[in-house]
């Protein structure tokens, strides 16, 4: 073999492994580059398949109302119900307010005008007479002079329709000896006014009837006992009652009494008689809340 032929020889068993190197694992290198590119256009094309629809697709309309049935609006300020605000609790006077904290017995103020008489009252129903001989701090009175108290067969809560008030007679002038100058009608006619406050309202009364009595036996049934008057049930049984003390009235005031006011009574010791007692009825005319 001469050189020219060996030059040859060489040259093709040189080219030889290139081509199978191409023909072998560089094709499949080839092969499968071309696939990646296949699959991702596949898989892009798929993309668009799902995605074009679903963007074009109309949107649901709302579900048309039953035939026959109205639709149900949707509740506003202005449909709602109003609601009704809850009670407010009483509140108590300013004055009363710094009484009770001393003494809770208190049930209200009692006042007329150019008198001594302006003291608090007091209500112990489960003991009458506490306050008979005790001051206001509960405290044993060696004056005797006691306070003014409430009736223990009374009510404040619901009202009774008469508040009978007792109260001594002291020689002193204190409590209520004021109430004997009430016999003298000029007397009356310059005190017609009583001012009774209770824990939570003012109230202003006139006097109605003054007249003198007694406390009787428990024998004496055929007799007009006023001040076992607290409550009129019916219209009959408060006429009665203002029937009764007219009677006994020692002048005429011009005022009487109607169902369905609010009395009170003040009554102490008068020593004409035996026992004897002088009271003083008068009628709620007004009440200021604060």
């Amino acid at each position: 073999m001469d050189k020219k032929e060996e030059k040859q020889y060489k040259r093709k068993i040189g080219e030889e492994p290139a081509r199978r190197q191409e023909s072998g694992y560089g094709g499949i290198a080839a092969f499968l580059k071309r696939w990646k590119w296949l699959v991702a256009v596949c898989a892009a094309a798929a993309c668009l398949a799902v995605i074009i629809p679903l963007a074009t697709q109309p949107k649901p309309l709302p579900p048309s109302p039953i035939a026959g049935e109205a639709p149900v609006p949707t509740p506003t300020a202005s449909v709602l119900p109003a609601q009704t605000p809850a009670p407010s609790e009483k509140q108590m006077l300013s004055e009363m307010a710094g009484l009770y904290a001393q003494n809770p017995d208190i049930a209200g103020w009692l006042k007329i005008d150019g008198t001594a008489i302006d003291y608090p009252v007091m209500y112990t129903p489960e003991d009458g007479e506490y306050y008979l001989y005790r001051n206001f701090e509960r405290e044993e009175d060696p004056s005797k002079e006691g306070c003014l108290f409430i009736d223990k067969n009374c009510s404040l809560e619901p009202r009774s329709t008469n508040l009978l008030l007792h109260g001594h007679n002291m020689k002193n002038g204190s409590m209520f000896h004021a109430l004997l100058g009430y016999k003298d009608e000029a007397f009356y006619q310059e005190h017609k006014a009583i001012r009774f406050d209770t824990l939570y309202e003012e109230g202003e009364y006139e006097v109605v009837c003054v007249f003198l009595s007694q406390v009787y036996k428990k024998s004496d049934t055929d007799v007009f006992k006023f001040y076992r008057f607290y409550d009129a049930a019916t219209r009959q049984q408060f006429d009665e009652y203002v029937e009764n003390i007219k009677k006994l009235e020692l002048y005429d005031t011009g005022i009487a009494p109607v169902y369905g006011d609010e009395l009170i009574t003040l009554s102490t010791c008068e020593y004409s008689t035996e026992n004897g007692r002088i009271a003083v009825v008068a009628r709620k005319i007004k009440d200021t809340n604060r």
